[in-house]
């Protein structure tokens, strides 16, 4: 056994060699921050460190130096997520601005309401690329057709406007921030949100399509990248917009003056207005995935007052969709990993549970109606349709994403009667509605540009498919169908 005596010389190094370390190091310190108040200091040790510290010119100082180095790093965070100026974007609009001789049809939301087209899908018979452009970084929504025109937005904050048939540029609006939401086309109006997770005081901007002129904007405190949606009820038409903490908005469309205001939480989903009513869901933060609860709940057109609140499972990204005398949510989180997604379907008068179905997959793409059935998409690539009759899938469809995150619903083209699915990475599937069997998988050669991240549905536009991806390639595709009755 070892004594105690025996003991001292090897603990004496073990503990002086750490000590000497940290008192040198601390000599240096001190010495560095002595010589920015101008005080010259010997190698005194921690002693003389304490002493200049604690000078009341030297505390003052460092406190001053601080608050103006933190002051500063926040000053530039805030002033980097805070929308353009209003007069730059004035400015750029006297540059850009250009008269219009059509009339705009209205397209206050992306369609979502389908009834089946005929029993049997046609075949797509080979996919033509009918023309593409780049745009710059960020087409993170999918394009809205009128009048054979395309309207899309990138993350510089230039919302463009094309000729359907050709892709030609007729000309663009600014808004200098992420135009990062589904456009709204309202009585020869424009409506373009902004915004990122981390943008404050967005606005939803209206521009006139007839002169190209800004029109005006109405502010929130949050960002607004979920699309707004322009109700009509008794005579009275409303805007509606969320900013994410900032909660649902309800604006004159006209004016742009605020209505009344409602905050349930973080919303960042699309709304849905039917008969009065309007249905929102909401979500959980980046930074909170248990404090926060998420919740379905509806309100009054006129007054924003609460009809109805029920809690979901999970975070409600997108839009609900209305189904005979059900409301129905997909729910999923995208910012905490989980294998759990939902469909959560409530009376619309009452609010009382009426369908509920678990999916392995958390649910993030925009749902679509197919008759009595939902189309619905996961963000590892799942594509299902879930009929609320026998409350269970029809078929699902997987397209294997595991290691992406997609954003993309389903769309339903009618002309062929087919659904048209865009993975984030793998190019686009055309799938038959009926059994949910691949009948083309299309993916763009060297020649056409490469197929990069595509978080945007395909917009259906005649006979036109309109796919935008992250890396802002805008394509127009064009598919033959040939009926099955004619397949050899």
């Amino acid at each position: 056994m070892t004594t105690s005596n025996e003991l001292v010389p090897m603990i004496l190094p073990t503990v002086m060699i750490p000590l000497t370390l940290v008192s040198v190091g601390l000599s240096v310190v001190a010495t560095f921050i002595a010589a920015l108040f101008g005080i010259q200091l010997k190698l005194e040790g921690p002693k003389k460190l304490l002493e200049v510290l604690l000078k009341p010119k030297v505390l003052a100082s460092a406190f001053a130096l601080n608050a103006l180095i933190f002051g500063g790093m926040h000053g530039w965070k805030w002033w980097a997520n805070y929308p353009r100026l209003i007069s730059t974007i004035e400015s750029e609009t006297k540059e850009r601005a250009q008269k219009s001789d059509l009339n705009y049809s209205d397209v206050p939301t992306v369609p979502f309401l389908f009834t089946s087209s005929k029993s049997q899908a046609d075949v797509p018979e080979g996919l033509e690329q009918v023309w593409r452009i780049h745009t710059g970084k960020g087409s993170f929504r999918a394009a809205v057709v009128t009048n054979d025109r395309v309207f899309f937005g990138n993350d510089y904050g230039i919302v463009r406007e094309l000729e359907l048939t050709t892709g030609k540029e007729i000309r663009s609006f600014y808004i200098g921030t992420a135009a990062s939401s589904e456009l709204t086309l309202w009585n020869n109006s424009i409506y373009i949100g902004e915004g990122v997770h981390d943008t404050h005081h967005a606005r939803i901007y209206r521009f006139d399509l007839k002169s190209g002129n800004f029109q005006g904007s109405y502010q929130t405190l949050g960002h607004t990248e979920a699309q707004a949606v322009v109700g009509s009820f008794e005579g009275e038409n409303t805007l509606f917009a969320v900013g994410g903490v900032d909660g649902l908005h309800a604006v004159d469309p006209v004016t742009m003056q605020g209505k009344w205001k409602v905050n349930l939480g973080h919303m960042d989903a699309g709304i849905l207005v039917d008969e009065g009513t309007v249905y929102i869901g909401t979500g959980r933060e980046k930074d909170d995935d248990k404090k926060n609860k998420c919740f379905a709940a509806a309100l009054d057109f006129k007054t924003g007052k609460i009809l109805w609140q029920r809690e979901l499972a999970a975070s409600s990204w997108m839009r609900p969709v209305v189904i005979g005398e059900n409301v129905c949510y997909v729910a999923g989180e995208i910012y905490f990993p989980t294998e759990r997604g939902h469909i959560s379907c409530f009376d619309r008068k009452t609010g009382a549970h009426t369908i509920a179905m678990n999916t392995t997959d958390p649910l993030a793409g925009t749902p679509k109606v197919l008759d009595n059935s939902i189309l619905y998409t996961s963000i590892h690539g799942l594509v299902c349709r879930f009929d609320l009759e026998s409350k269970r899938n029809l078929w699902c469809f997987d397209a294997k994403l595991k290691d992406s995150k997609s954003l993309a619903g389903a769309s339903y083209d009618p002309r062929g009667h087919v659904v048209v699915y865009p993975s984030m990475t793998n190019g686009l599937y055309v799938l038959d509605p009926n059994d949910g069997k691949v009948l083309m998988h299309w993916k763009p050669t060297k020649e056409q540009a490469e197929w990069k991240k595509t978080y945007a549905d395909v917009t259906v536009a005649g006979d036109y498919w309109i796919v935008s991806d992250d890396d802002g390639s805008v394509r127009a595709l064009r598919a033959k169908f040939v009926p099955k009755t004619a397949q050899k």
